[in-house]
């Protein structure tokens, strides 16, 4: 009865709800990715998460400027950010960033909503 909600109906009974499984994001307002049903998936999040999934069979390392050359795409520091950007504050891939002796490379690995997002739970508050 703890793990319950109640809720008030207008004939004023009470109603028994079950509480949600649902993993909440929030992130930067202008951007309009919602990462809410991998059933009906882009383009991008579908071929970003197979290129993570190929890196690590491989064990190579997933960068953004590698993955922009697999798919064809332009390389240059700007595109796609909002992508990118919602994409880790999804927590759906970690980002960890590193000095190569040129620039900081930005690598991914599956972050902790990789599978709750898989099962349909993440939702964008």
């Amino acid at each position: 009865m703890n793990n319950l909600k109640r809720k008030f109906t207008r004939k004023g009974a009470w109603n028994l709800m079950r509480p949600t499984n649902k993993v909440k994001w929030s992130g930067n307002r202008q951007c309009t990715y919602k990462f809410e049903n991998p059933n009906k998936e882009g383009w991008w999040i579908k071929n970003f998460m197979k290129y993570i999934r190929s890196c690590e069979k491989y064990g190579k390392v997933a960068t953004k400027r590698h993955f922009m050359k697999v798919v064809g795409k332009r390389n240059d520091n700007s595109y796609m950010n909002t992508f990118f950007c919602a994409v880790k504050d999804a927590n759906i891939v970690e980002l960890h960033k590193e000095w190569n002796g040129k620039y900081t490379e930005c690598t991914y690995t599956r972050g902790y909503n990789w599978n709750i997002y898989l099962e349909g739970r993440l939702r964008r508050v």
